[in-house]
C-alpha cells in the first residue's frame, strides 16, 4: 500500500471544514450546471460531444487519465488548483459552453479530491471522514433549500417535495382525519420523480434509498443504496452517463451503473426520510 500511503494526511492538518468546502465547491457548481443543461438534454449532449472532440480536452474524468497513474501529491494539488483556477474564471458562466467546461473541470477535479484528499488522504481517519461526509451534507441539503428555489424557482417545488399550490373545493373535508402523532415514513418515488432525478443526476446526492424489487425482478441489489458520484464521458462518439452507486448488499462497495441500472433502482425504491 506504499502507493496510497503517500497521500495520507497527518491528523493535526486535516481542516475537516476547508475540504468540506472545497468538496461543497465542486458539488454546487457540478449541480448547478448540470440543471441548467438539464433544460435541453439534446443541445448539452451535443456540447459535451463538442468538447470533448476537442484534442485538448480527455473525455474522461478518471485521475488515471488526467494526470496518469500513481502521480505524487504534489502534482495531484497542482491539477486540483488549475482546475480551481479555470472553474472561478468561468465563474459566472457567460454562455453553454462555459457551463459544459465547468461542470467537466467540476467533476473532474471532484473525483480527483475525493480520490487523493478523501479516500486515501483521510484514510487513517476514519472519525474524520464521517465528519467530512456529515458536513458536506449539511452544505448541499442548504443550498438545496436556498438556493437551489432562487435559480431554478420551476422545479424547486417539485425537488423539495412541496405540491403547487391550489384552491380546494368548498367543504372539502378529509376521509381520514390526520393521526395524532405518527413517524416519518418512506416517500415514494413517481415516474415523473424518476424522470427528473436521471435528468439532473445531481439531485439524487445526499438522499438514501431502500431498493425493493418483486420476487419477479431477477436482482440481487435490494436495501440501502446512495449515489456516491455521478459523471459524462464520450465513448466511441457516444455520450455515456455512468453513476457511482453505494450498496448496502454489497457491503457499502461502489458500483458503476448506466442510466438504464440507476432507473431500475429508483423504479423500486422509497426515500428513506
Amino acid at each position: 500500500m506504499a502507493s496510497v500511503e503517500k497521500y495520507i494526511i497527518p491528523r493535526a492538518q486535516v481542516d475537516v471544514e476547508a475540504m468540506a468546502q472545497q468538496i461543497f465547491l465542486y458539488l454546487r457548481v457540478h449541480g448547478e450546471d448540470t440543471e441548467f443543461l438539464s433544460y435541453d438534454p439534446a443541445l448539452r449532449d451535443a456540447k459535451v460531444a463538442e468538447l470533448y472532440a476537442n484534442p485538448s480536452c480527455k473525455a474522461s474524468f478518471w485521475p488515471d487519465d488526467i494526470i496518469g497513474e500513481d502521480p505524487s501529491p504534489e502534482q495531484v494539488d497542482v491539477y486540483l488548483s488549475q482546475a480551481n483556477a479555470a472553474i472561478e474564471a468561468l465563474t459566472p458562466p457567460k454562455s453553454i459552453e462555459d457551463r459544459v467546461m465547468r461542470s467537466h473541470l467540476a467533476s473532474t477535479a471532484l473525483i480527483m479530491y475525493q480520490m487523493y484528499k478523501c479516500s486515501y488522504g483521510l484514510r487513517d481517519h476514519y472519525d474524520l471522514r464521517s465528519q467530512l461526509g456529515e458536513r458536506v451534507t449539511v452544505l448541499n441539503q442548504a443550498w438545496i433549500r436556498n438556493e437551489y428555489p432562487r435559480l431554478f424557482p420551476d422545479r424547486a417545488a417539485k425537488l423539495c417535495g412541496i405540491q403547487a399550490t391550489s384552491t380546494p373545493p368548498p367543504h372539502q373535508t378529509p376521509l381520514i382525519p390526520p393521526p395524532t402523532q405518527h413517524a416519518a415514513k418512506p416517500k415514494a418515488i413517481t415516474t415523473p420523480d424518476i424522470e427528473e432525478y436521471l435528468n439532473s443526476p445531481h439531485t439524487l446526492l445526499g438522499k438514501h434509498f431502500k431498493h425493493w424489487p418483486p420476487s419477479s425482478e431477477h436482482q440481487d441489489y435490494k436495501g440501502g443504496w446512495t449515489l456516491d458520484s455521478y459523471t459524462v464521458r464520450v465513448r466511441e462518439g457516444v455520450v455515456d452517463h455512468e453513476y457511482q452507486v453505494l450498496l448496502e448488499a454489497c457491503e457499502g462497495a461502489t458500483i458503476p451503473m448506466d442510466r438504464a441500472d440507476v432507473e431500475f433502482l429508483l423504479r423500486y425504491s422509497t426515500i428513506e426520510p
